[in-house]
């Protein structure tokens, strides 16, 4: 679904990739003129008189006249388009750096509360972003809230098990300040799509007033992010606080956004998504190759020359060398496995012989690096990895295929900064933050990177120092809460932290405290599981406090700010 700006975005980027072929027009033109008008000048048509001309020829008028002419010039129109690259997106990060960011802001007002959507507009916008991260499939996610204040609930994060818990613990009476004002997000946004080149606002609510409108208007019109909102309401039932689509059309126009109503069946979340990742495509200033979007009217071309086929011997003997070519050769494996009695192992062997049969043909033409393409492109990462030779190439295909650890492996095995910049990605995948932090830090202290390269070394690095840090204050604000027997453990950057209090005697059954740093416990599955459910606990009560300590800081920033102004 693309919608006027889309459109528009598309025109801007669309270019050729190669336009010097598109000089071949001239002597195209020149030929196909020149051909047009020997096949008008037939001598012996021109003896005949007009009245006898008409009936005596056949198949010389209306748009059958010169129609091999008419197809051949057709298809080599579209083949010279071909050859000279049509684009307008670049290709997508084979690490998926590059997938679309998304801050989604949502209304947690009283007004959401309303059941004009089952259970609740809330309930159901809780379930649309759900689904959404599922469709997403690790894109980078943040969450911020408000009602009569905005307060940030989650950064952008790739972790769905860590955003589904604060996710759920959203309802209104965690908010500081009561009422329903969506323009109090607008500063929340550039600190978390600051690093992004481009990004999209998620704003999902049931209304908005002029002064919303205005802001939002005023803050897309200088931005590189797009503004989607998704209405939450139903307009077709009767409600205290009815949806007010006509306020939400009216900001997504100024703001150069769209709206999306939500719907009964996941279309919504469909439309929302695509919209996202094209606005990425199309906008995404990074150092990745445009992609070459002509080899798609290969087959339109491929259908004209067909029209070509005619009756001949050329065209049967290689029809026939095409079926009788491949039998010239057996397989020595093919006596061996088809000996076997057993029906079953005659099915094995059956498929042995296809697959060796493939594997020969392969290695006849193309290069092992080809074959592993061959079946990257099929998403077969794991054949796809055996068959590389590349060693960069290979841990790509590891990474896709989740094995973070081979990736790794493989990645340290070339030593240039790509590689382990890679090879940090594969860390963090496996949740050792500490060492991805590490090592995207020396990457940094070597000063070897290029410029694209580097941007996404300090980005990720940003990341992984906030992934760190945000452990340490939910570690360090579980201090002093033992309500019963649980066990706590407090994440340091490179030392233990241990928490204050008086030496005591307790039981085996109550908290047991052990002093454990940042590698300790994300080494540790179980350590890692046991310190995750002791944040998890009731984060409904740890967003209350954090939300009140965001609103005293912003609140202390103003005064600051006006005590200047007067000085």
């Amino acid at each position: 679904m693309f919608n006027s700006l889309m459109w528009q975005q598309i025109l801007d980027n669309f270019h050729f990739i190669r336009p010097l072929w598109l000089l071949l027009f001239i002597p195209f033109s020149i030929v196909i003129y020149l051909r047009w008008q020997q096949d008008s000048k037939n001598e012996w048509q021109q003896q005949l008189p007009q009245h006898l001309r008409q009936v005596l020829t056949i198949g010389d008028s209306g748009w059958k006249k010169q129609l091999p002419l008419k197809l051949l010039s057709i298809s080599m129109l579209v083949g010279i388009i071909v050859c000279a690259g049509p684009t307008w997106e670049r290709e997508p990060s084979p690490f998926g750096e590059d997938k679309a960011a998304l801050l989604i802001v949502l209304d947690n007002s009283e007004s959401m509360l309303q059941k004009d959507l089952a259970p609740n507009r809330l309930e159901r916008a809780k379930q649309k972003i759900r689904d959404l991260i599922t469709l997403r499939q690790g894109g980078k996610t943040g969450l911020v809230v408000f009602a009569g204040s905005a307060h940030l609930a989650m950064p952008l994060t790739k972790d769905d098990s860590v955003f589904e818990p604060f996710l759920a613990a959203i309802q209104p009476d965690i908010m500081p300040v009561k009422g329903k004002n969506a323009e109090t997000a607008l500063p929340l946004i550039e600190p978390q799509l600051s690093t992004e080149n481009v990004g999209t606002v998620l704003l999902i609510t049931d209304a908005v007033n002029s002064a919303t409108i205005k802001a939002f208007k005023d803050y897309f019109a200088t931005s590189h992010h797009q503004l989607l909102v998704l209405a939450a309401g139903n307009k077709d039932r009767v409600s205290n606080e009815p949806l007010d689509l006509a306020s939400l059309k009216s900001l997504a126009k100024k703001a150069q956004g769209s709206v999306v109503e939500v719907t009964v069946d996941d279309s919504d979340i469909k439309t929302l998504n695509s919209n996202i990742e094209r606005h990425m495509q199309l906008n995404n200033e990074s150092a990745m190759p445009w992609k070459d979007m002509g080899y798609f009217l290969l087959f339109p071309v491929a259908l004209l020359m067909l029209l070509w086929f005619r009756k001949g011997w050329l065209v049967k003997w290689c029809l026939v060398a095409v079926i009788v070519f491949p039998s010239f050769y057996s397989p020595t494996t093919y006596a061996e496995t088809v000996s076997l009695k057993a029906a079953t192992n005659e099915l094995v062997a059956d498929v042995t012989v296809w697959d060796k049969t493939v594997h020969w043909w392969m290695n006849v033409w193309l290069t092992p690096n080809q074959q592993g393409q061959w079946y990257f492109n099929r998403f077969d990462y794991l054949t796809a990895a055996k068959r590389y030779q590349d060693p960069l190439k290979k841990g790509i295909a590891y990474y896709y295929a989740g094995e973070y650890k081979l990736a790794h492996s493989v990645f340290l095995q070339v030593k240039t900064g790509e590689s382990l910049f890679y090879a940090a990605n594969a860390l963090a995948r496996q949740r050792e933050y500490v060492a991805a932090r590490d090592l995207y830090q020396l990457l940094l202290d070597s000063g070897d990177l290029g410029k694209g390269l580097k941007a996404k070394v300090e980005n990720n690095l940003t990341i992984m120092k906030g992934i760190v840090d945000e452990v340490n204050r939910m570690s360090e604000s579980q201090k002093g809460s033992t309500d019963g027997p649980e066990e706590s453990f407090e994440l340091g950057d490179d030392k233990p932290k241990t928490g204050d209090g008086a030496d005591e005697k307790v039981d085996a059954a109550m908290m047991a405290k052990e002093k454990l740093n940042a590698d300790e416990i994300i080494a540790n599955q179980a350590l890692a599981d046991k310190w995750l459910r002791r944040v998890e606990a009731d984060p409904k009560y740890f967003l209350r406090a954090k939300f009140q300590l965001q609103l005293r800081a912003q609140s202390t920033d103003v005064k600051n700010i006006r005590t200047e102004e007067v000085k």
